[in-house]
């Protein structure tokens, strides 16, 4: 306060100064514990308050004062009580809060307005972004349900393509072989090779439906595979040449072996060349390069100096149903090619890239890992693996021998250990050496690689099937050669199953397992059997007709008890130790049972259609006593005789 008191219209105090205690005091100087004081704070007190004063000073109090102006008034009268006419006036003022003033009002309406129309801007563009989702999410439905609608359509018609297009090709090829005039091939050639693409589009729309569907899976079988690449490649060779494109192959000088999938890098591979192939004029030049790189990857370049692609076009390449114009090419292909190709790829936990210059040309860039290995707890190669397993069960420890015969070291080691589990291997480096093994060892069964130095797979099949000692084995060729024409040759040769490289193990252990049954299969024939055919005990024309000639020498000499195994031999013109292996192999028997065996079956058809004593029937099959033929018999049927007689005579 600047002022006396007095002379001070009004005090300003803030609105936490509330709490105010007010002193007066009256001039009574005769007697001032007898003076009096009313008082009033207007807007507080209602009525006048009346004190009396001890010391002649009066005392008030207020707590809790609102903001707003008060004026205070006090009379004081003497010990009389006579009130004096005049009063003392006091007047203060407490402002507001500075949260509660005008201006604070104003930006409170002002911030809840802006609150509200942010809330409602937000609440509306959520609204608008919930219904366009909505709306795309619609029209995303409704065209996957338009896309299925196509799949399916496409893939009902390519079912109903895919046999008039094998009854179209099928009869083709053999018109094409028959044919000796050269003009009319060539045009048959021409509608051979179209009727193949349009099969191979058919079946790329198949394969993209399963893609689509989820049903693809990897088939990864273990195999060298610079050799497989160079195979694919070589296929293009023709149509590259007739075009004038140089096309180069470059590739590492060993062997890479690993787990891959050899359809769908095939699948890759051709479609890869083939746009390659398409968009490459005349003279140009298309290169193939395999390489391996850092941390277990393989990378296989495909490049073209070809038409290229524009930046515009490069990052959508891959999807789905995309086609590239393009002024140069009218043929721009379905969209479901590379597609495919990347997807494969992705299957095969690799990549694929692409880099490319407008009229330079392009490259494609394969990243495949190296260390990809088959799932072992898949269900189909635990059922094979159970298979196996009962099969080396029941023939332990007596195992099947396999002779495996192939000159890549890494690939004969690999195989060996594998199917050590169930079988008993022996290996052989080279045809010349399998055969001489083969002779020599009677194996069960004989894998062998096509491509050998000194002689190869196809050379030794067809010795070994023209081999008295060796035509009954079964023979399963492995090659990373994969056309047609080469699977023919392999089964004119004598080959009982054919194998493409790289091939799933699975199915090598199941075409095993299978031809030994096959084998074992043919032996229980021959036992059950009471008439012998021989077509129904041999795989091969060779092992048939000595069957047949075993069972004539058998048969002329049945009432001969002294038709030994040695004049057996003789009359077939082998030694006794190459006709034991052979009818040990073909009949499950010796010689001597085999021959005992035929007396026996004989024996059985004449109970069975004549009237004849055991005393007869033993003269007539060539044993020297009853009691000795009665034994076998049993031995062989379970039953004697006679009862064997009586049994069949009831039917």
């Amino acid at each position: 306060m600047n002022h006396n008191l007095n002379n001070t219209p009004s005090i300003e105090l803030q609105h936490d100064e509330n709490y105010i205690t007010l002193e007066f005091a009256g001039l009574n100087y005769v007697n001032p514990s007898k003076t009096y004081y009313k008082y009033k704070l207007e807007g507080i007190d209602t009525q006048w308050q009346e004190v009396k004063s001890s010391d002649g000073i009066g005392k008030v109090t207020y707590s809790g004062l609102g903001p707003g102006k008060y004026v205070f008034q006090v009379y004081t009268a003497n010990s009389d009580h006579f009130w004096g006419k005049q009063n003392s006036k006091l007047t203060f003022i407490i402002k507001e809060p500075y949260w509660n003033t005008i201006a604070a009002r104003l930006c409170y309406v002002l911030i809840i307005i802006s609150i509200s129309t942010y809330v409602i801007y937000h609440i509306n563009k959520k609204n608008k972004l919930k219904l366009l989702k909505t709306r795309q999410l619609e029209q995303q439905k409704q065209k996957e349900e338009l896309d299925q609608m196509k799949f399916r359509f496409f893939t009902n018609i390519s079912h109903e393509f895919r046999t008039p297009l094998t009854l179209i090709i099928t009869p083709l090829s053999v018109i094409i072989n028959e044919s000796e005039n050269e003009n009319l091939k060539g045009k048959l050639m021409s509608i051979y090779n179209n009727a193949q693409k349009l099969l191979a589009l058919v079946n790329q729309l198949l394969d993209f439906r399963k893609l689509e569907v989820k049903g693809e899976k990897i088939n990864l079988g273990y195999g060298e595979i610079s050799d497989f690449i160079y195979q694919c490649c070589t296929s293009f060779q023709p149509i590259m040449t007739e075009k004038s494109i140089s096309f180069k192959i470059d590739l590492p000088k060993y062997p890479i072996y690993m787990y891959f999938d050899q359809d769908k890098i095939y699948k890759v591979m051709n479609n890869l060349l083939s746009n390659a192939y398409k968009f490459t004029p005349e003279y140009g030049e298309i290169s193939i390069q395999l390489s391996e790189g850092e941390e277990n990857f393989l990378f296989i370049k495909i490049s073209d100096t070809g038409i290229g692609i524009s930046e515009e076009n490069l990052p959508h390449i891959f999807d789905r149903f995309y086609q590239i114009s393009s002024k140069q090419c009218e043929n721009t292909g379905s969209g479901i090619g590379l597609h495919l190709a990347k997807e494969y790829i992705n299957l095969l936990h690799g990549k694929i890239e692409v880099t490319s210059i407008a009229n330079r040309g392009t490259t494609f860039t394969i990243c495949l890992p190296t260390n990809l290995h088959p799932q072992e707890k898949m269900a189909a190669k635990e059922d094979v693996q159970e298979n196996n397993e009962n099969d080396s069960s029941s023939i332990s420890p007596n195992k099947p021998i396999i002779l495996l015969v192939e000159d890549n070291t890494e690939f004969r080691n690999f195989l060996k250990e594998e199917l050590n589990k169930w079988y008993q291997v022996i290996e052989a480096k080279e045809g010349l050496e399998g055969e001489k093994i083969a002779i020599e060892r009677d194996p069960n069964l004989i894998i062998s690689d096509v491509m050998m130095p000194i002689m190869n797979g196809i050379e030794l099949c067809k010795r070994l099937k023209n081999n008295i000692q060796t035509s009954h084995i079964p023979i399963i060729l492995l090659t990373a050669r994969i056309s047609d024409e080469d699977k023919m040759t392999g089964y004119e040769a004598g080959a009982d199953s054919y194998l493409s490289k790289p091939f799933n193990f699975d199915i090598l252990l199941t075409r095993i397992r299978k031809l030994i049954e096959q084998q074992e299969n043919r032996k229980a024939t021959f036992h059950r059997s009471i008439e012998v055919s021989p077509s129904s005990i041999t795989i091969t024309s060779l092992d048939e007709k000595l069957v047949q000639k075993a069972l004539h020498c058998v048969e002329e000499n049945m009432e001969n008890p002294e038709y030994s195994v040695e004049k057996l031999a003789a009359d077939i013109g082998m030694t006794r130790m190459s006709l034991y292996r052979k009818l040990q192999s073909i009949t499950g028997q010796t010689p001597t049972e085999f021959i005992r065996s035929i007396r026996l079956k004989r024996a059985a058809q004449l109970l069975q259609n004549y009237q004849l004593s055991i005393v007869e029937i033993t003269d007539m099959v060539g044993f020297n006593t009853p009691r000795y033929f009665t034994k076998c018999f049993k031995e062989t049927f379970g039953i004697l005789p006679s009862e064997y007689s009586n049994a069949h005579r009831k039917k």
